[in-house]
């Protein structure tokens, strides 16, 4: 970190900013941990939306032991 420090300005900003105000500091650390969070989250809905097509598709092409397997993991 302390590499950081020495060469970026821009990590000296954040640094004093986020010392010297806690107004500062929340909101950045807010953005730092729900930015990323509602990122993930739309990136799961978007590549989780043929969920249904897919299963579906796998289970009228299951092979008979995988179909017993599941009836017998729906029971337990």
């Amino acid at each position: 970190m302390s590499v950081l420090w020495e060469k970026s300005s821009t990590w000296r900003w954040l640094v004093r900013r986020t010392r010297d105000s806690k107004r500062f500091f929340f909101a950045f650390a807010t953005a730092c941990s729900v930015v990323p969070v509602v990122i993930g989250y739309g990136v799961m809905q978007l590549t989780n939306s043929r969920s249904e097509q897919v299963e579906a598709q796998l289970r009228k092409n299951a092979r008979p032991e995988s179909l017993m397997m599941a009836q017998v993991n729906m029971k337990g």
